[in-house]
């Protein structure tokens, strides 16, 4: 009863925000057809703190138009008090409308590189209203969304971003088409990630626009720009921008404008200007994000701290993301469109980090927009960067991770995992794998798309190198039968510790053979020899033909760095293919045996945690004995 009454309360808070807002009416057009050389004309933007839409002189020089295909550009020279003041066009005026007796040409996209700063080029906005007419089918993901919280806050005041279950939540993302079939979303690479601040010799059209990183560090920043492939990272200055959701948000040409991909105490996205408004529809930046068709993004109000003029180069207005306020669902070459109101598909990630040998520990939260491709190396990052802030050097560091994806794409609803890592230069790198690689099998599902309503991953690490080496192996008892259990004690030699010693329980198969069997004792993360065997030889196993769950299942039995696991080991003896049938034959004997008396194969894990990563193999062999 309190939620339905909660609902009615916030909807009919939405009625009246609807009623009291007057919309926005988009002015009437500059059609490019008409432009001419030498026509004069306002821009408009926010270069200060003071948050004031400011306007500045622009000169039309010509229009660029190589022909079908091509992205048509205006290009333009600008003037007047604020361009003096900035030194030129700056990053972050991507978006700026441009006006010609009042009527919108479009707006300020790029740059010349190498060119005077005061020449820039516009895309015509005849090519940004497109965006308005495509289709929309991410609006319609069945994910956690934004939801309002805080029912009993006045309408005016802003709310904390929460996150609630769609089957939930009471705001509907509505598609601008109806669409059955979704675009792919992508993010663009470049041909070499690493070398992150090259630029190519030749001159060519720069966008006035970079990703902008909040909360990461410089490892954060560099393990981000790699695992994604991108140039033009740059760290978002500090910002006082508030924080949280904004319902009745209001924008007007010439604002300020962030989109973002990461939200909290971490985030990667852009800022620029916008240059339309039509109601709730919004146009921005003249240019793409990440170029990736149909999206599912964060829309922020973003407040302008001020402007670096550039040397010999283009400058850049400092300005950081604040309030989601909405969700942009068109990130295109001609530039971004969204909607002021509705608010993406999220997955929030909160990563815990302990340093154990300073007994301190902080914890970093974060709201991911959803999007299968980039979820799994965003949580990775976000969970290494927390790693890296807290650590002083993650070199010969050893990290205990442990992490939780709640979802709906297996039964139960979790994925869970718990591993040990140790790195003589960074182990924050190896360490985050495990979870992008859970995070891709989830993703991974052909049948349906998957709900993701949270990942929480709490990492411990000490600048200690755990590791182990076994020594020796002694069972028990060398002479065993089918179904017996023989206990092996492990001797392990930790570095530069005294040994210890592990009891490992091993289980004999019902279908073991008379004769001698060969057993390999080895940390969990090596590759026994006879998969090694298996995969040197090109043999194709039953592993590509398993099912979306069998896959997360095998993942997760997965054996652990810091786990002893008991395996069948090859044997030394050179087998005919006659041989190995008629072993096979008699596996199969034994199996119809057992079935027939109504036994079943016990299925022993042979799996024991220990407090060090095992780095070596050992080998040791029992006798079967006739049942």
């Amino acid at each position: 009863m309190h939620k339905i009454l909660s609902k009615v309360f916030l909807g009919i808070m939405l009625i009246i925000f609807a009623l009291s807002n007057t919309a926005q009416a988009m002015p009437e057009i500059f059609p490019l057809d008409q432009l001419k050389s030498g026509m004069n004309g306002k821009a408009y933007t926010v270069v200060d703190g003071s948050g004031k839409i400011e306007q500045f002189n622009v000169h039309i020089v010509g229009v660029t138009d190589d022909g079908k295909g091509s992205k048509r550009m205006i290009m333009a020279e600008a003037s007047g008090d604020v361009i003096r003041r900035t030194g030129g066009i700056l990053q972050g005026m991507s978006g700026s409308p441009i006006y010609i007796d009042g009527k919108l040409v479009g707006a300020l996209a790029a740059t010349l590189k190498e060119m005077n700063p005061y020449t820039f080029f516009i895309t015509p906005i005849e090519d940004m209203l497109e965006m308005w007419t495509l289709p929309d089918p991410k609006a319609q993901v069945n994910h956690y969304k934004i939801a309002k919280v805080e029912e009993t806050a006045e309408p005016e005041k802003d709310t904390k971003l929460e996150i609630k279950s769609a089957k939930t939540t009471i705001h509907k993302n509505k598609s601008a088409e109806e669409s059955t079939e979704p675009e792919e979303e992508r993010i663009e690479p470049e041909e070499e990630p690493e070398e992150i601040e090259d630029e190519p010799e030749e001159e060519t059209l720069q966008e006035m626009g970079a990703f902008y990183l909040g909360g990461f560090n410089s490892d954060g920043a560099r393990f981000l720009s790699q695992i994604l492939g991108l140039k033009k990272l740059q760290a978002a200055p500090a910002s006082t921008a508030e924080r949280g959701i904004k319902f009745d948000a209001t924008l007007e040409p010439g604002s300020a404008l962030g989109v973002a991909i990461i939200y909290g105490d971490f985030s990667l996205g852009a800022t620029g200007t916008v240059t339309a408004v039509e109601g709730k529809k919004i146009l921005a930046f003249g240019h793409s994000f990440t170029h990736a068709g149909n999206v599912n993004y964060f829309m922020t109000d973003a407040s302008v701290i001020g402007s670096i003029s550039g040397a010999n180069s283009t400058g850049v207005k400092l300005a950081g993301i604040g309030h989601v306020i909405g969700r942009v669902n068109q990130d295109r070459e001609s530039g971004v469109a969204g909607i002021l109101g509705t608010f993406p598909a999220v997955v929030p990630v909160t990563v815990t980090v302990k340093d154990n040998s300073l007994n301190k520990e902080e914890t970093y939260n974060a709201t991911i927009a959803y999007n299968e491709n980039l979820v799994p190396k965003l949580s990775a990052s976000i969970a290494y960067t927390a790693l890296s802030k807290m650590a002083d050097t993650l070199a010969e560091s050893t990290v205990d991770i442990d992490f939780n994806i709640k979802t709906d794409s297996i039964a139960g609803g979790e994925i869970s995992r718990k591993n040990m890592f140790y790195n003589a230069s960074d182990v924050g790198q190896v360490a985050v794998l495990e979870l992008m690689q859970a995070l891709n099998l989830v993703c991974s599902n052909t049948k349906q798309e998957s709900n993701i309503f949270g990942v929480d991953v709490n990492i411990a690490f000490e600048t200690e190198r755990r590791t182990a080496s076994i020594v020796s192996i002694s069972p028990d008892k060398k002479k065993v039968k089918p179904g017996e259990t023989v206990n092996l004690t492990v001797e392990l030699q930790p570095y530069r510790k005294p040994t210890e010693t592990v009891i490992v329980p091993y289980t004999v198969p019902l279908t073991a053979r008379q004769g001698n069997l060969s057993l390999e004792i080895h940390g969990g993360a090596l590759v026994p020899v006879t998969q090694a065997l298996t995969s040197a030889a090109g043999i194709v196993t039953a592993d590509s033909n398993r099912s979306y769950e069998e896959k997360i299942n095998d993942f997760l039995k997965t054996g652990k760095n810091n786990q002893l696991v008991v395996e069948i080991g090859a044997s030394n003896e050179v087998k005919s293919d006659k041989e190995i049938r008629k072993e096979i034959e008699q596996a199969k004997r034994a199996q119809a045996r057992l079935k027939k008396e109504g036994k079943t194969p016990k299925k022993v894990d042979n799996k024991v945690d220990t407090n060090y990563i095992i780095d070596n193999v050992m080998r040791t062999t029992l006798s079967v004995e006739k049942v």
